[in-house]
């Protein structure tokens, strides 16, 4: 599986670590396995470190990874940060769409190309 989940509760904060091409089917198996998991609990923090990786998911299937999402409101929980983590320019442009889509979601999403800048915005230290 190109994605691989570490809960870390003391932290509260789940990071994926992703690598190869990861399409939509491993961001939702990804999604389930973190529900799934005892070390999970709503309102975690999340980090999707793509760095290592490639964005398979297409524009036109963002609108049904929110709607996963928010039907599972209830299990995962609301006012939590979501950073996604990139290295290349295309990533970067279709995790802004992914950022922008999310506007009205219960929680919220930045992409970064710094792991130091969205570790930060995760804990709520920016500056």
């Amino acid at each position: 599986m190109p994605v691989a989940i570490q809960i870390e509760p003391e932290h509260k904060l789940v990071t994926f670590q992703c690598s190869g091409t990861v399409g939509s089917d491993d961001v939702r198996g990804a999604f389930q396995g973190m529900i799934a998991d005892p070390r999970f609990s709503p309102g975690i923090n999340a980090l999707w470190d793509l760095r290592n990786a490639s964005i398979g998911v297409r524009m036109q299937e963002i609108p049904g990874l929110l709607d996963m999402v928010s039907s599972r409101q209830g299990d995962r929980g609301r006012d939590y940060r979501v950073a996604i983590l990139v290295s290349g320019s295309p990533d970067f442009g279709l995790s802004t769409l992914f950022e922008m889509s999310a506007h009205s979601m219960p929680f919220a999403v930045r992409v970064f190309r710094s792991r130091t800048e969205a570790t930060r915005w995760l804990a709520g230290t920016e500056a």
